[in-house]
């Protein structure tokens, strides 16, 4: 039995109950009329299930811990600077160049980084944006920054 993940585990469990408690408090209200808590009520019953989940590894004894350093073997920190830096950009550009274009411009460097075909690169940002675009304006009915190109 690893001790220490069993501690932390029933710490963020008992975060979660927490949160769910205060949650409720707030309201829940339904999936299609959501109230103050609803996000937080099924954000902290995730929480709970992985605390559960990790509970039960460490005390059942499956699935050995690696050392912490080891999760950080072979990450390639280029990529994600790069992926930071863009969206921190994404977010200064987003008002002034629009939606569709910052987020077609994003989305072919976050593609990029994964696959070295071009193609399939800009078919993939294209899809992307455009399925983002569906889906904020005509669906959430969210109104999105037009930017120099006007759409």
């Amino acid at each position: 039995m690893d001790r220490k993940h069993v501690i932390s585990g029933l710490f963020w469990l008992a975060i979660s109950i927490l949160v769910a408690v205060m949650a409720i408090d707030l309201g829940l209200g339904t999936f299609s009329s959501p109230g103050s808590g609803f996000v937080f009520f099924w954000s902290s019953l995730g929480l709970g299930a992985l605390s559960v989940i990790l509970i039960l590894k460490s005390i059942l004894g499956k699935g050995e811990a690696n050392p912490f350093v080891d999760l950080w073997k072979g990450l390639k920190w280029g990529n994600a600077v790069l992926a930071i830096v863009m969206l921190l950009l994404y977010a200064l550009i987003l008002t002034t160049l629009g939606f569709m274009l910052s987020t077609f411009m994003l989305m072919i460097v976050l593609f990029g980084i994964g696959r070295s075909s071009y193609r399939a690169v800009i078919v993939s940002a294209l899809i992307t944006t455009i399925l983002s675009l569906i889906i904020f304006r005509y669906f959430l009915e969210v109104h999105l920054p037009r930017g120099i190109i006007g759409w």
